[in-house]
């Protein structure tokens, strides 16, 4: 009997996780809008400008940074 579960725990555990992973990654890439992505894509431009400009600062390459 012990042998049984753990073959069901061995063999069925990556199969539901591999399962849970598809639902969740399909159900993720439905749920997005493309006003959404845009909004993501402007959001990570504007943090890395902004990264770069106090990366800039602090070599003493720009203008301080203001918060």
């Amino acid at each position: 009997m012990e042998a049984n579960l753990w073959a069901l725990v061995t063999i069925g555990g990556p199969i539901l996780l591999g399962a849970v992973l598809i639902f969740v990654i399909l159900s993720n890439r439905k749920h997005r809008s493309r006003e959404e992505l845009a909004r993501t894509e402007a959001a990570t431009r504007d943090l890395h400008r902004r990264l770069d400009a106090e990366d800039k600062a602090l070599n003493g390459e720009g203008p301080p940074v203001r918060p």
